[in-house]
């Protein structure tokens, strides 16, 4: 994700898009460790794993010119993570060759993106950067992304304070790994708090959950044998041009019944935790900016707002 936004010539005829396939692999990790100096192919194994298990769900296209792999781009549907209701399209990664930069490969994949996103009905293609990123900044300047109204927000992995201020109950309090069975509870759970079940969504996570991340780190709660707490999660390696291990954490749910009684709190330490363990870098998660009472729960538990900054470009649906 590294095309300069200066004015760019159109791009050579011979450029065509297409399908990323599973014949493209070694070339995309070639052209991304030269990009970046680092191998990831294990997070790029895993996003086409993802995408021949779900197909409906990513949009993965290559950038080839002649018999050459010049660009590429990885994304995916999403809705509902990070509280965000609509259907939108994740830009997860973006590459082109470092000698063909700036010839306008990245703006026509994008442009093709765009057009695949609104034949999937997607409200927006959003994405995260590094501020610190300015080449990236400026390419999504001059392709019409904005500030998203959202706060990006981090931790270290680090042992939480157990005197957290939500934290009552925490000797009652089980915290458990999430399984498949546990799927029907976290629709009540969800829909206690929204007002709306969405088992649909609840479906995807928990195949991500449990197929997709590199580490499986997604918690529940329990009080007397039932679930009635969870934080979903994912550790990868490679999203949004990470280049160290992360945690994402997508959902934090807490039955209204439970809540006040420690639950977030001890299922956001025991993940604290465990990552650590495994030598995750961080947690990191996106809260919308007038989410008051969510923010300030995880500024109490030792969040701060992260250098990545969250940006959308608004579609318009046919």
């Amino acid at each position: 994700m590294r095309e300069s936004s200066a004015a760019s010539p159109a791009a050579p005829e011979e450029v065509t898009l297409r399908p990323l396939n599973e014949n493209d692999l070694d070339a995309v990790v070639a052209l991304d460790a030269r990009s970046t100096g680092l191998s990831r192919r294990p997070y790029f194994e895993r996003r086409r794993a993802s995408a021949l298990r779900v197909p409906g769900q990513h949009l993965q296209l290559a950038a080839i010119r002649g018999d050459t792999l010049v660009g590429w781009v990885l994304a995916r549907i999403a809705g509902g993570e990070f509280g965000r209701p609509a259907t939108v399209v994740v830009l997860e990664a973006l590459g082109v060759e470092p000698a063909a930069q700036r010839s306008g490969i990245a703006r026509r994949i994008l442009r093709r993106l765009e057009e695949l996103a609104v034949a999937r009905q997607a409200s927006a293609i959003v994405t995260q950067v590094d501020w610190r990123n300015q080449s990236m900044l400026r390419f999504l300047d001059a392709s019409g992304f904005t500030l998203a109204k959202r706060h990006v927000l981090a931790r270290g992995v680090g042992r939480m304070d157990e005197r957290h201020d939500d934290d009552l109950e925490h000797g009652q309090i089980v915290i458990r790994a999430l399984r498949a069975t546990d799927r029907d509870a976290l629709v009540r759970i969800d829909a206690e708090n929204t007002g709306t079940p969405r088992p649909h969504y609840f479906d995807r996570k928990l195949d991500e959950a449990l197929h997709e991340s590199a580490i499986a780190v997604s918690l529940v709660g329990e009080s007397d044998g039932f679930p009635v707490a969870f934080a979903m999660a994912r550790v990868d390696l490679g999203d949004f041009g990470r280049l160290g291990s992360v945690a994402s954490l997508d959902t934090i749910g807490v039955s209204p019944r439970f809540a006040l009684h420690g639950y977030g709190a001890a299922l956001l330490r025991q993940m604290v935790d465990n990552l650590a363990a495994l030598r995750v870098d961080s947690l990191e998660t996106e809260v919308a900016r007038d989410a008051f009472g969510l923010l300030g729960f995880l500024y109490r538990a030792g969040f701060d707002p992260s250098p990545r900054m969250a940006f959308e470009r608004r579609l318009t649906t046919r």
